[in-house]
């Protein structure tokens, strides 16, 4: 069987750059000559797919403009997972769209709740392993890096993501709630490898809404790398590139660089280098 190397983005909190960071590396290890594929897990809100420009809908809706989701990501926590993963040619097909930028999505969908709550009924010795069997069975033959979007909370369907994923990747921004976070998400992980016999590891930090013209930033920065000299990145600039791009559904890699500030093409730079000393990590890992 192919070997796939795997990462999470995960950090129990919102609005630190965790879906951001995903489709930025994404796109970045596609152009270094990887086959990528991404899975948005974090909820039905589909902020993968809107960040490349994918209208997802209904599949009542779908004849009015947008794309609807044919075979859901969270079937595979299903009980007729098995039956479907076996009886289905083209299964991984019907799951991923394709972006403009080179990396495939499997997008989020509504079923990820009830397949949280569903989890809880499994036995323990299955339970966070259905996500690592997805890929062993389907996504490793295909793709050489899969990176998992996870929900900013410790729930069944984030435990499946860090146990298939093993790598995690941990975008943070300056605070200091942040600096605990980091601590709590060590201790958290370590928790974690001992309860499911995996071995889970921080691959990166990412400083990311950096501003040079903030001392919160700067001191950051500097406890982070100062804290964890061997896996924080590269801080990526605060940029109102990024945003105004997400909006209009592509990464910072997607736009010509006379239509980027100085900070954009800065924090583009760092994704490219964060990028880079990930994959590092997961091939001498």
């Amino acid at each position: 069987m192919a070997s796939v190397q795997r990462a999470a983005t995960y950090v129990e909190k919102g609005g630190v750059g965790k879906t951001t960071s995903a489709a930025h590396i994404a796109v970045a290890a596609h152009n270094m000559g990887h086959e990528v594929l991404l899975v948005d897990l974090a909820g039905t809100q589909n902020d993968l797919a809107t960040h490349f420009g994918i209208d997802i809908v209904d599949e009542d809706t779908a004849a009015d403009g947008g794309v609807s989701i044919d075979a859901p990501i969270s079937a595979v926590f299903g009980d007729d997972w098995e039956f479907l993963r076996d009886n289905i040619d083209d299964l991984l097909d019907r799951m991923t769209f394709a972006t403009d930028e080179g990396p495939d999505l499997i997008p989020a969908d509504p079923g990820l709740g009830g397949a949280d709550n569903n989890l809880a009924n499994v036995p323990l010795e299955e339970r966070y392993q259905k996500l690592d069997g997805f890929v062993e069975d389907l996504v490793a033959d295909q793709y050489d890096l899969v990176l998992f979007d996870l929900p900013g909370k410790e729930d069944n369907i984030a435990l499946n993501g860090l146990f298939a994923a093993r790598n995690v990747v941990a975008p943070l921004k300056p605070g200091a709630f942040e600096r605990d976070q980091l601590q709590k998400l060590d201790a958290t992980l370590e928790e974690i490898s001992t309860d499911l016999d995996v071995d889970l590891d921080i691959a990166l930090i990412i400083p990311t809404i950096i501003s040079s013209q903030e001392t919160l930033s700067e001191s950051f920065v500097e406890y982070v790398t100062d804290e964890y000299p061997e896996i924080v990145g590269e801080p990526v600039t605060k940029t109102a590139d990024i945003g105004n791009n997400q909006n209009d559904g592509r990464t910072l890699y997607a736009v010509p660089d006379d239509e980027l500030y100085s900070t954009g093409k800065r924090a583009r730079e760092a994704y490219s280098a964060n990028t880079e000393q990930l994959l590092t990590h997961l091939t001498d890992r």
